[in-house]
């Protein structure tokens, strides 16, 4: 995956995290919001549960207080009748009546001072009176009284001397004008509802249309009080919410993408370009490419890589020119001296024979290396994408039968491989076997003998080259191998073994020299070159 693609993944995934982040953020503050209206409702409900319950038990105590009266008990008199007067006077009643142990009212008034013409009514059968002649304090559930109030009474007994019930006391409060419920007012997204046996004593939840809704049960009388909040004013605020988190949110995705886009023009962008005349190297093309910049790191970055892309020119055009001096100029000399060594061998006799064959097996031996040196241009170019692949296992029959078929040596060459081996390479790995095998036909002694095994992991593709030989020299092994440098004492015999190498290292493969002890051959002596390549599939 290119970095752009990466960056541009990690980019969407940081947009992402920070959306979910914003929305939990936002799903948080509306849950607490909710709670805290929630939480405000049920606080209002206590308070006004509270502020009614210690009103009623105020008046309660008033009017059991004023019950005490003697003047109260003396039914129809004018003292009872002042008593009363008083009592509504004093109380935050709207009216007040006596009635005596039968049931009969004897006295009413109100706190205007005005009596109505309902001296002598039976109010036996009301509740509130009945509790009270009971001996009880009563709260009475709203009614419609006779002056068409709606009204609740609040009664205590009246006793005697000797404590026996001699009639009521009656406070009534007019629902609609009473004092009581005031300080249930609250503020404009506030109302409070009073219900008694599901009626309704008192309310001002009409003005809204939708509410959350709390109650509590009051203990000095059988009420419902229930706190109410305008749910609109919480949506308001759930709004004003959404609409902060939405400017925080384009805010931090503006940023983010801000941030983003400085990161891709000044990195992400560079790099690629960077990535870009990278792979141009590889291709040879070392006049092509972007440039990655001119500012700062990458300025300098661009400069040496520019400086490289010429070295590198340099040094491929020299590499390109001893290649062809090596083909051509080389070759046609050491065709001239060939042919006048062999013009010498047939007109000398004696010693000066033998020199001028010897003269001739020389040019002939270098012409072979020139020969050999050919195969290095070839190298040079990069490895198409994607890599071929090869039959190693055939490739290596292919080769060994090659070679006995050419018969100019005495080596014997056993094969021991699978009828298939894939391996991640091309076909110049036959040069490479090729290569191994001159080396030991070269270098094994009179008869030497290889043993050539080809062998497959889950991974790679092995071949082993075993000889019997006298060995390669560890110095020279070393040199391949990188543990050494190359020097006028650090040096190959030929090119043979260079050429090995660089095939199997431009497949990223492995070669590596062990010693008689691990080698598959019986011996004292002799060398085990094993090539290691990637295992490929076949291409369907």
């Amino acid at each position: 995956m290119r970095i752009a693609h990466r960056f541009l993944v990690a980019f969407v995934l940081v947009v992402v995290v920070a959306g979910a982040v914003l929305g939990w953020t936002f799903d948080t503050h509306r849950a607490d919001v909710e709670a805290n209206a929630e939480g405000a409702v049920e606080d209002r409900a206590a308070f006004a549960s509270q502020v009614l319950e210690d009103r009623i038990t105020e008046q309660k105590r008033a009017v059991r207080i004023a019950a005490t009266d003697a003047a109260i008990e003396d039914h129809g008199s004018d003292t009872q009748r002042q008593a009363l007067e008083a009592f509504v006077e004093a109380a935050a009643f709207e009216g007040g009546s006596v009635v005596d142990e039968t049931g009969e009212l004897r006295a009413i008034t109100s706190e205007s001072g005005e009596e109505a013409d309902s001296i002598g009514a039976d109010l036996s059968d009301r509740a509130y009176v009945e509790a009270a002649l009971e001996g009880e304090q009563a709260v009475s559930d709203p009614f419609v009284a006779e002056t068409g109030n709606e009204v609740i009474v609040i009664s205590a007994p009246i006793r005697n001397d000797t404590g026996d019930v001699v009639g009521t006391l009656n406070g009534a409060y007019h629902i609609d004008e009473t004092q009581l419920f005031e300080p249930l007012y609250g503020d404009s997204q506030e109302a409070v509802t009073v219900e008694s046996r599901g009626e309704t004593v008192f309310s001002n939840a009409d003005r809204f249309e939708e509410t959350i809704d709390a109650s509590e049960e009051l203990e000095a009388a059988d009420w419902t009080v229930t706190a109410h909040r305008d749910r609109a004013a919480m949506s308001a605020a759930t709004d004003r919410l959404i609409l902060f988190q939405l400017i925080s949110g384009v805010t931090v995705l503006g940023v983010l993408t801000g941030f983003g886009y400085w990161i891709y023009s000044s990195t992400v962008r560079r790099i690629g370009r960077l990535h870009d005349r990278l792979r141009a190297l590889e291709r040879r093309e070392y006049d092509g490419g972007p440039s990655i910049g001119n500012s700062g790191e990458w300025g300098r970055i661009d400069g040496a890589i520019d400086r490289l892309a010429t070295t590198l020119d340099r040094r491929e055009q020299m590499l390109l020119v001893l290649n062809r001096i090596l083909r051509h100029n080389l070759r046609n000399t050491l065709n001239v001296v060939l042919g006048q060594s062999q013009r010498l061998e047939t007109d000398l006799e004696g010693e000066h024979r033998e020199i001028a064959n010897e003269i001739g097996c020389s040019a002939i031996e270098i012409l072979e290396l020139a020969d050999r040196a050919r195969t290095t241009e070839s190298l040079l170019d990069p490895v198409s994408e994607p890599p071929p692949r090869t039959d190693v296992a055939a490739m290596v029959r292919r080769r060994v039968d090659a070679f006995e078929r050419r018969g100019e040596s005495r080596l014997s060459v056993t094969v021991d491989a699978p009828e298939t081996a894939i391996g991640i390479c091309g076909t110049e790995i036959g040069t490479a076997i090729d290569e191994l095998l001159e080396n030991v036909a070269e270098h094994g002694g009179p008869d030497p003998t290889v043993e050539i095994t080809v062998g497959c992991t889950d991974e790679h593709v092995r071949v082993s080259v075993a000889d019997d030989g006298p060995g390669i020299p560890v110095g020279e092994t070393s040199v391949i191998t990188e543990d050494r440098s190359i020097s006028q004492l650090e040096h190959l015999r030929g090119i043979g073994l260079w050429v090995t190498y660089w095939i199997v290292d431009r497949y990223d493969g492995s070669l590596r020299f062990e010693t008689a002890s691990n080698s598959a051959v019986d011996g004292d002596s002799g060398t085990t070159v094993v090539i290691e390549l990637q295992r490929g599939q076949v291409d369907l």
